[in-house]
């Protein structure tokens, strides 16, 4: 957020915009997290930077707790701030914990296979190489093989998929390749006879690789914040720390997983922009469009 009087972009940990009886309203949020409770100096500071900040309501969030002036010192607020503490939810005791098993997989593609039929309606099978052309009916070049079955293994529903069937394998641990197939004969990709020049008509796409699938165990913790009930958990996904948290919409009957990466790879920022390749096939995108469902396979105790 930028500061009124010094000109610079200060740092606020979450920042909440939106409309009230259609003026704008910011709702700035500062967590802290030690394991003692957060003291006076602390609220002091945080009070003094969003003076010079555009919030209209600041919400103040310690792990631990506050100390008894510190809370003294936001109730002289008029309203304006509001100290909130995190409250495990337990019963008898015992913290309410549920438990999520997210899958992480991995896969590239180290073969492949394509099933062509020639002007004479023959069905043939061809060993594919990487560099063999691709083209449309017309004979106009689209791409290369290998760029073709990369582009199709990226497809978010090949993923998916793949995910899902690992994720039920009842030996998921043991997965170390995959196999595929993709009937494409209606995208009307050609492979170029590399001996005639003649185009014979794609039909299926027989792919295979390496394959590896990780599943992490996320222990979300119910716990209560202002008055609201969520999950919150800190786990690896695929070897990286991260934290998650759970809410749930109870007319919907729906549950939402966020999670976000806390790592030094999450927070750098790369100065130089990497080349994106542009799509060489884009009827793959209408074949196959991108599911609803989410990218990692979800379970639950």
């Amino acid at each position: 957020m930028r500061s009124a009087s010094l000109g610079v972009e200060r740092e606020v940990d979450i920042v909440i915009e939106g409309e009230f009886d259609g003026e704008p309203l910011c709702i700035s949020v500062e967590v802290i997290e030690h394991s003692r409770p957060a003291g006076l100096l602390w609220v002091e500071q945080q009070l003094e930077k969003h003076r010079d900040l555009p919030t209209n309501r600041l919400l103040l969030v310690s792990k631990s707790g506050f100390v008894a002036n510190a809370l003294a010192k936001i109730e002289q607020q008029a309203g304006r701030v509001q100290a909130l503490t995190p409250e495990v939810i337990e019963i008898e005791g015992e913290a309410i914990v549920k438990r999520l098993f997210v899958d992480a997989i991995s896969y590239k593609a180290s073969g492949c296979k394509v099933h062509v039929r020639s002007r004479t309606q023959d069905l043939q099978v061809v060993a594919g190489e990487p560099l063999h052309d691709v083209c449309a009916a017309d004979g106009s070049l689209l791409g290369s093989l290998a760029y073709l079955v990369q582009e199709a293994l990226d497809l978010k529903a090949i993923r998916v998929r793949l995910g899902v069937i690992a994720h039920n394998h009842p030996e998921k641990d043991q997965l170390k390749a995959f196999s595929l197939g993709l009937a494409i004969p209606r995208l009307g990709y050609h492979l170029r006879q590399s001996e005639t020049g003649e185009l014979h008509l794609i039909e299926e796409l027989e792919m295979w690789g390496d394959f590896a699938i990780l599943q992490s165990e996320v222990p979300l913790t119910l716990t209560k914040l202002g008055g609201r009930a969520y999950g919150a958990a800190e786990a690896s996904i695929a070897g990286r720390p991260a934290v998650w948290v759970g809410t749930s919409d109870r007319e919907k009957q729906t549950t939402r997983i966020s999670w976000q990466a806390t790592d030094k790879l999450a927070r750098s920022v790369p100065s130089v922009a990497s080349p994106v390749r542009s799509v060489q096939f884009p009827g793959l995108l209408k074949l196959l469009p991108p599911p609803s469902t989410p990218d990692l396979p979800l379970s639950s105790d």
